[in-house]
């Protein structure tokens, strides 16, 4: 073989090296994307478009199982009346409620993302020497934002209409509604009553669902 043509042979050596390494590291990205734990949301980054953001500036997340099936049956019942579309973090959470993460196994949080709405959706599986404690700061957490929102009557309504429900290790606090204008007129027991029934809707599914869970985790 003369010089160009060792000279070829070198340089498509070197291409072919150069592509094997490129694609060594994009096999070595993509196994690093691991399992999260018993979070309900996953750091998504910041080019993550179908991420949900939260309040923490450069943070995104996502909801995932087994919290993601809790709320589809919850959407899935309510339909375009589920307002809430923006998740709490861990460190959100415990900064609002009071609920740290030695508190829970799992957890869901997740409110209306506008200055304006109060809609909610805060599901904890706690640990079982820690449900008191959650519902008990679940409930003084309504308790501060029924005094924030006190000269507001629509989200005062929502608040006051609002349901704290454990059902086995889950604490529920399930503040629902969607628009009620169309009740303002008619005054707040009717912005109230509608409010209940919504969030009767969710928390029923929310039972069933987790119940069914727990027994089917029984079964042999």
């Amino acid at each position: 073989m003369g010089s160009s043509g060792k000279r070829y042979g070198i340089v498509l050596w070197v291409m072919l090296l150069g592509m094997a390494e490129m694609l060594a590291g994009c096999a070595g990205a993509s196994s690093d994307s691991g399992g999260i734990g018993g979070r309900a949301y996953a750091d998504e980054g910041e080019g993550a478009d179908d991420a949900v953001n939260t309040l923490q500036v450069g943070g995104k997340y996502r909801i995932v199982t087994p919290m993601m099936e809790l709320k589809e049956a919850v959407v899935d019942i309510l339909g375009d009346n589920y307002w809430p579309d923006a998740l709490f973090s861990e460190e959100e959470l415990a900064e609002r409620t009071g609920i740290s993460s030695n508190m829970y196994e799992n957890f869901m949080a997740e409110y209306q993302h506008s200055e304006a709405g109060i809609d909610m959706m805060i599901l904890v599986e706690a640990r079982e020497d820690s449900i008191g404690d959650v519902e008990r700061y679940l409930n003084e957490y309504r308790e501060l934002l029924l005094k924030i929102y006190d000269n507001q009557p629509q989200n005062r309504a929502k608040i006051f209409a609002s349901r704290i429900e454990t059902i086995q290790n889950y604490v529920c606090y399930v503040q629902l509604g969607a628009d009620i204008t169309q009740f303002e007129e008619q005054g707040e027991e009717q912005m109230i009553a509608y409010c209940q029934q919504e969030n009767e809707r969710a928390v029923d599914i929310l039972e069933k669902k987790i119940l069914s869970r727990a027994q089917e985790e029984q079964e042999p």
